[in-house]
């Protein structure tokens, strides 16, 4: 057999009937175009090995996309490879590592290595928006998944199929029923994305573990490293501590070194609560106990108040600032609630004279909007949990903090939103959040990892600068009026390579940075080294990652077709009289056909129409 990974120039590029019935044969698969897997215009040769069948419009779709894994994607897929088949398999990558571009490579391999098995793939997911995200990026591969209409089987030309963990906690739900039969049906590779959902209902690991019992193989996906509250989750292992233990594990430190996340900055700013009726006055400062935080926090977060509008404006400034750099660079506000962030939307556009997108709901509506903000370049988004995990909306630069969520897997998730690196004009994200003492402890927890990944990168590190006073320590006041308003204090002070930089020197290693265009970490060790710069040698540029922007799915593309045929099929009615019943009748039901069978149906009722307007119009 050639070998793959060495493609050799192979001057027929066509393959013949006998290799396109061999791996028909051999995997299972079922197409009207042969297609190389390594596109023959990379040198990818014409042979059984390098050939897969896909249906005309999925191969036009994959055009000459190959995929090439980063280093950390090929020593995970040689794990995958060398794992103990049927034993769960868990991936841990932090958010924007590429985890489902190397899970979709190692589905394609699986399917390609069926033996004449038939061989499909389920991924389940946290949410619908994921769920077509999932269906968008695996036509890259030549895999086309569906996501809804499930029989008892899946559709022709489809390799698999994408659900929620929300659609198999009904154990005898029409989901759940049927994925049940697949399994019994074909051999099921199950990918688990973000499985430690599974935790936070018991429902979703029972629907889960009922589901599932015959799939064949597991691959657990998860961004973010967490530990067991004593709930276990299905397939997963954990160490005596109660942490989960990865069969492969791609971390912050290596994901700065490879240039595949930014460098994060956290800017965190004191808050005022003022009691109106008494005067007395309430800080959220570094120096208060936990406790005390959280009983003024949500205080301090009412949208009314004067802490939320400086905060957007100090965030929308930062976010004018990276825009001369990056033009597209968009910034994201978390809130507390849905009315929290509808209210929050209308401060910034009082504030910015720009329409923010609001994404507050999992609903084919909203998910069309984070399509449309994702390929777009409106400045701010604004959500509650929705595009908190998962969404790879990499434009995302800024982040504005304003929600009572308190968990640390919740906090690097969200910033897991603004970390995805396209290229080294945004080697940096800026982060804002009240000067809340267990946010700042999160946030000292992720610098510990790129501090890391500098004294890896540049040798011993850097003296640091100054630290900051800490705040006094106040003592606890009981809430006992409602009325009160708030504000913010100028910067208590940025966090950065672990160091906490007074607002005095922040603003000018800030200014410094942006007026070289060179990495804040940079900027710092020249200020507090040197004491000013004498000359700045240019940084050097990493690869563009490829446009994510796709036309639409098989799935998609068939679903827009039966809309457009119920719209025909209502104005042939109108135009000939004819129950709408009866249009319908002359072919089989609608959900059943395939795209091409609905082309013809579009097709015969355009004609019908024309046909009987010409008689009409013949009659008058």
């Amino acid at each position: 057999m050639s070998n793959l990974n060495t493609p050799t120039k192979d001057p027929r590029r066509a393959f013949n009937k006998k290799e396109r019935l061999a791996v028909e044969l051999v995997t299972g698969q079922t197409g009207a175009h042969a297609d190389h897997i390594i596109p023959h215009s990379k040198g990818g040769p014409t042979s059984v090995e390098n050939c897969q069948l896909l249906d005309a419009k999925t191969n036009q779709r994959k055009g000459n996309f190959l995929f090439k894994p980063r280093e950390w994607q090929t020593m995970f897929l040689e794990a995958w490879d060398d794992r103990v088949e049927g034993d769960p398999f868990m991936l841990v990558v932090i958010p924007g590592g590429g985890k489902t571009m190397a899970t979709l490579e190692a589905c394609r391999r699986w399917m390609q290595d069926a033996g004449g098995k038939t061989r499909r793939i389920v991924v389940v997911v946290p949410s619908d928006n994921l769920r077509e995200q999932w269906r968008t990026e695996a036509t890259r591969f030549g895999i086309n998944l569906q996501t809804k209409e499930f029989g008892i089987n899946f559709k022709d030309e489809y390799h698999g199929g994408v659900t929620t963990y929300q659609a198999l906690s009904i154990p005898e739900g029409h989901t759940s029923t049927c994925l049940r039969k697949f399994c019994q049906i074909n051999e099921i590779l199950v990918v688990f994305d973000e499985i430690h959902h599974c935790a936070e209902k018991a429902t979703f690991g029972e629907g889960v573990l009922t589901t599932f019992a015959g799939a064949n193989e597991y691959l657990l996906l998860s961004g973010t490293p967490w530990k067991t509250d004593g709930r276990s989750i299905p397939y997963v292992t954990y160490n005596k501590p109660g942490y989960v233990i990865p069969n492969y594990n791609y971390d912050y430190p290596q994901g700065l070194l490879d240039n595949v996340v930014r460098y994060l900055v956290f800017n965190y700013s004191t808050g005022i609560i003022k009691n109106d009726l008494t005067a007395e006055i309430e800080e959220i400062t570094q120096g208060i106990t936990d406790e005390e935080a959280q009983q003024r926090l949500n205080k301090l977060l009412d949208p009314d108040g004067a802490y939320v509008r400086k905060q957007i404006q100090i965030t929308h400034q930062k976010l004018i600032e990276c825009r001369q750099r990056m033009p597209d660079a968009a910034a994201l506000v978390i809130c507390k609630d849905q009315r929290h962030a509808e209210r929050i939307g209308q401060i910034i556009e009082e504030i910015t004279r720009s329409t923010p997108s609001v994404i507050v709901t999992d609903s084919d509506k909203t998910n069309a909007t984070v399509k449309e903000f994702r390929n777009g370049s409106a400045e701010w988004l604004v959500s509650v949990r929705k595009v908190a995990e998962g969404t790879d909306i990499k434009r995302l630069q800024v982040l504005c903090y304003l929600t009572n969520v308190m968990s640390e897997l919740f906090f690097r998730q969200v910033i897991g939103r603004v970390s995805r690196v396209r290229n080294m004009g945004d080697y940096e994200a800026y982060v804002f959040f009240p000067a809340v003492p267990k946010l700042i402890r999160f946030a000292e927890n992720i610098e510990e990892a790129q501090v890391k990944a500098l004294e890896e990168e540049e040798g011993p590190p850097r003296p640091p600068g100054p630290e900051g006073p800490p705040g006094p320590p106040g003592p606890p006041r009981p809430d006992l009026f409602e009325s009160y308003s708030t504000d913010l204090l100028p910067s208590e002070a940025i966090l950065a390579g672990k160091t906490h930089i007074p607002a005095e020197y922040a603003d000018h290693i800030m200014a410094l940075s942006q007026k070289h265009g060179i990495p804040l970490q940079k900027a710092m060790g020249f200020y507090f080294d040197l004491g000013e710069v004498h000359s700045v040698h240019s940084v050097e540029s990493a690869p563009t990652s490829t446009s994510t922007a796709f036309a639409d799915s098989k799935e998609e593309r068939e679903e827009s077709l039966r809309g457009k045929c119920h719209k025909k099929a209502l104005e042939l009615h109108f135009a000939s009289e004819e129950p709408i019943w009866s249009i319908h009748r002359r072919f089989k039901p609608q959900k059943t056909l395939s795209e091409k069978e609905l082309v013809h149906k579009l097709e015969w009722l355009m004609k019908e129409i024309q046909k009987w307007k010409a008689i009409k119009g013949n009659e008058i």
